[in-house]
């Protein structure tokens, strides 16, 4: 005897039918639409109350048309499926319920599919969201363990195991771009004081010029001028001030030798 197949994992299976939303306006308008479009996906089991009542229909009254199969399905027992009442079909979401029923009032719940924009999907068992949070948490943790080891410092006697502090993002960035400026600012100031160097050189004999000239012997005139350019700072020096104080000092020289 062949050993049963093992069931299909349809949790990754995501099933549509253009086809039928073209007869329905592209998209599914009441809980009766969306029951049969789920009926044609490979989420129905065909040996459901609900194949079984869609078979009898079929040939007693020409088909569901009229049908309140939720009614229907409650006089039998065994698995069916059924359109939840939390469902939203002004946003064209339906949710169908597998379940098992034992009595007109008592069906457990054994599965959930939705139907979202004519797509059909197996919802996950509560038992896989919790099994992928745990999984992607110690992942979160094994991933964070591992750099923290990477970047263990060494053990040393005197300073024994410190970590390095390292500055964030922004402030490592604004020092390399402080590191860079004053970089430039001092090849800049270099290439300043290389052409100050030059034009130095370049006026180096206008000034043996005038220290030559300065070690001749001067006139009567010229010492008292360079000994009033001596009495005065160099920074206060004004050729137009130093003139009319130069012409009023004259004017009243000659007013005193007329005098006498």
């Amino acid at each position: 005897m062949a050993a049963a197949a093992p069931p299909v994992n349809l949790g990754h299976l995501q099933w549509r039918s253009p086809e039928y939303l073209l007869t329905t306006g592209g998209s599914l308008q009441t809980a009766d639409q969306a029951l049969d479009y789920f009926s044609y996906s490979p989420f129905f089991d065909k040996r459901s109350n609900n194949a079984t009542l869609r078979m009898q229909m079929m040939f007693a009254n020409g088909g569901m048309q009229g049908v309140d199969e939720e009614k229907e399905l409650r006089r039998l027992t065994g698995l069916e499926f059924a359109i939840s009442p939390l469902s939203r079909p002004q946003d064209d979401l339906f949710i169908v319920l597998k379940r098992q029923r034992t009595s007109p009032d008592n069906a457990t719940v054994l599965g959930a599919f939705y139907i979202l924009n004519g797509n059909v999907y197996q919802a996950p068992s509560l038992f896989e969201v919790l099994n992928e949070r745990v999984l992607t948490s110690i992942h979160a943790l094994s991933t964070s363990f591992s750099a923290l080891a990477a970047l263990k410092p060494a053990w040393t006697p005197e300073r024994g195991g410190a970590w390095e502090i390292k500055p964030p993002p922004a402030a490592a960035a604004s020092l390399a771009d402080a590191t860079a400026g004053a970089t430039e600012a001092g090849a800049d100031a270099g290439i300043d004081a290389g052409a100050e160097g030059a034009q130095q050189q370049a006026q180096g004999p206008e000034r043996d010029e005038d220290t030559e000239r300065a070690a001749l012997p001067l006139s009567k005139d010229a010492s008292t001028s360079a000994a009033a350019d001596a009495e005065r700072p160099p920074d206060a020096f004004n050729p137009l001030l130093f003139r009319a104080l130069q012409a009023a000092a004259a004017k009243t020289a000659f007013e005193e030798a007329q005098g006498q």
